[in-house]
């Protein structure tokens, strides 16, 4: 069994329902460990649609990476998630593997860990609460240290 970190996110229809909805999916092939608090974040990148219901589950698997990411995009298409989506869609349901045990991916459009997770805020705090201690692979960063950069770059934005 490997340990990966997926994020969650919906931002159309009942997104708390979204969001439940994809957990008892997820269940079907995955074992839960640690799912973090869910919260409201307002659309960034140029999403549409209204604010996000964000989450981080924390699961062990016997998928491989790709299947793992099979998996996901089928729970994805299951309800309503169109392939291939445009950036900046709605979405019911988002599924993104941010780490995938100690190991670093980059083939084709497949990359772990996730390319934007350590500069968006609506993934980095979830995995904050749930596993302060975990190290990105690819920087050996922890996740608070990766946190506390990005609350300090904030702050710093904020104070211009």
């Amino acid at each position: 069994m490997v340990k990966a970190y997926i994020a969650i996110g919906s931002n159309k229809g009942n997104r708390e329902h979204n969001v439940i909805k994809a957990l008892k999916k997820m269940e079907k092939g995955l074992t839960i460990k640690k799912i973090s608090p869910f919260f409201t974040t307002p659309p960034e990148e140029g999403a549409n649609g209204g604010f996000f219901i964000n989450s981080v589950i924390e699961v062990e698997t016997k998928f491989s990476p790709e299947n793992l990411l099979l998996f996901l995009q089928n729970i994805e298409k299951s309800m309503g998630r169109k392939f291939p989506h445009k950036t900046g869609d709605e979405r019911t349901i988002d599924l993104d593997i941010i780490f995938y045990g100690n190991i670093v991916i980059k083939t084709g459009n497949f990359f772990v860990p996730h390319p934007k997770y350590s500069k968006r805020y609506f993934v980095v705090f979830p995995l904050y609460e749930i596993a302060p201690l975990i190290k990105d692979p690819e920087t050996g960063e922890s996740i608070s240290v990766i946190y506390r950069r990005l609350i300090s770059n904030e702050d710093s934005k904020e104070s211009r």
